[in-house]
């Protein structure tokens, strides 16, 4: 038997084919994964190749919703996950913009590699910091944006003050990582999260010009200079 699987209704004619079969396998299968490469040779049942399948599809399914580089949402991810809590109607919805203080500053002074270590950094504050139900995406290189769905009273603003403490607190010889952030709420469902977007990033623009011009920013900036 050739297999040549693309989508979940194909794995479902396969599994009605292979229930009918009692006789194993002979299988010699390479399975590649977006980390793993999985080589198998032997003799599986019908039920066991079906699982090898599906898990591969799963895992087809899942690294086309994140980011590579940090876990989270990637940019198309995130924005069908803004139109379907759009199309939802639930209210309020906390629309939240973060992004990098000067990413270009250390990938101008420590290259690639660690510019990508302050994103990734980043990305882990924010996930850690995250309830399931939000939903957080990488919307550009050094920017995130995060949705809460019916938000409490101060919800959002104490999940930003969270964020930006984990990151002051972060003590690392080279990366100093700070994020601004911007807040807007959708109220009404005649709103669109979209139409929002720009309102979070000039509230982040705001919060940007605050803190940079903050006392000791520039030195903790630097200090690994």
């Amino acid at each position: 038997m050739k297999l040549s699987l693309n989508n979940e209704y194909e794995i479902e004619d396969l599994r009605r084919q292979l229930s009918s079969m009692s006789e194993d396998f002979e299988v010699s299968m390479i399975l590649k994964g977006r980390e793993k490469k999985f080589e198998l040779e032997g003799t599986l049942t019908g039920d066991e190749v079906l699982k090898l399948l599906e898990e591969r599809c799963n895992a087809i399914h899942i690294g086309s919703q994140k980011d590579e580089m940090t876990g989270v949402q990637n940019h198309v991810y995130f924005w069908k996950r803004v139109q379907t809590i759009d199309r939802s109607e639930v209210l309020p919805v906390a629309v939240i913009m973060f992004n990098i203080n000067d990413w270009k500053f250390f990938h101008d002074n420590f290259g690639e590699a660690e510019s990508d270590r302050l994103i990734r950094l980043v990305a882990e504050t924010i996930l850690s910091e995250a309830k399931p139900e939000y939903a957080v995406g990488r919307v550009d290189g050094d920017v995130f944006g995060v949705l809460i769905p019916k938000a409490e009273e101060g919800e959002a603003e104490n999940f930003v003050s969270l964020v930006k403490y984990g990151l002051n607190s972060v003590d690392d010889p080279v990366l100093a990582p700070s994020a601004a952030a911007g807040i807007v709420k959708k109220t009404n469902i005649y709103q669109n999260i979209a139409d929002l977007w720009s309102d979070a990033e000039y509230n982040m623009l705001e919060d940007k010009f605050r803190i940079k011009n903050a006392p000791g920013y520039r030195e903790r900036l630097e200090h690994g200079l």
